[in-house]
């Protein structure tokens, strides 16, 4: 029996509410998201704290329908051209802290971790070059229909991916929050109906960022 891939907690780069993010012990280009210990996690009294206590299985669900939009979306776009807006994924694997989702990792030219434009945010240090990037994956999550569920502004990254021949062109990816992940799977209905999800979590997003949105060009702006 294979030994389970040992993460180490110098290794967390991220936690968010249901999943911790390592970096990949054997493989730079690439990230692992490990389900977190149910005991671990803040109580909250949200619609999505009190499902997660009361049906414990719903916590799945969110990494099945990442998982099966990412599947969507590739399937549709097979050519060879095709620039994914989100990252891409690599199957499960069995680690010391438990069941882990293998994902790429984007980078910044020193090889360390990019930065989130929340964290840019926080910093100021945004400029009309990341704008530029982030219009650039908002238009293709529109073109390519991506049901992006949690488009909050640490699921964006900038940085450079590798897909084992050398860093790519900057760009920015959207790295976690994709999948219809509602309990009514409105944005799945229809493609109208998932633009109107698109255009309500981009209102959002601005809101969080201080960024101007442009409903009418689906673009953002820095604030004058």
């Amino acid at each position: 029996m294979p030994q389970p891939l040992p993460l180490k907690q110098a290794d967390l780069v991220a936690t968010g509410v249901q999943r911790a993010v390592y970096l990949h012990p054997l493989d730079r280009t690439k990230l692992i998201k490990v389900l977190r210990p149910a005991t671990l996690m803040t109580r909250r009294n949200n619609f999505n704290g009190i499902m997660d206590r009361l049906l414990p299985s719903t916590r799945l669900r969110q990494i099945r329908k990442e998982y099966a939009e990412y599947l969507r979306i590739m399937l549709q776009n097979t050519g060879p051209d095709f620039h994914a807006p989100i990252a891409h994924m690599f199957g499960f694997v069995t680690t010391t802290e438990g069941l882990g989702c293998v994902t790429e990792r984007v980078m910044q030219a020193d090889g360390k971790i990019g930065e989130t434009l929340g964290a840019k945010t926080k910093t100021r240090t945004l400029s009309q070059h990341h704008i530029a990037l982030l219009n650039g994956t908002i238009s293709r999550i529109y073109a390519y229909n991506i049901r992006a569920s949690d488009m909050n502004p640490n699921n964006f990254v900038f940085g450079h991916r590798d897909n084992g021949t050398g860093p790519g062109d900057e760009e920015c990816v959207l790295v976690d929050g994709f999948g219809d992940i509602h309990a009514i799977p409105v944005r799945s209905m229809a493609r109208w109906s998932n633009r109107l999800g698109l255009d309500d979590s981009c209102i959002r997003l601005a809101r969080n960022t201080g960024l101007i949105w442009d409903k009418k060009a689906r673009t953002f702006s820095l604030a004058q």
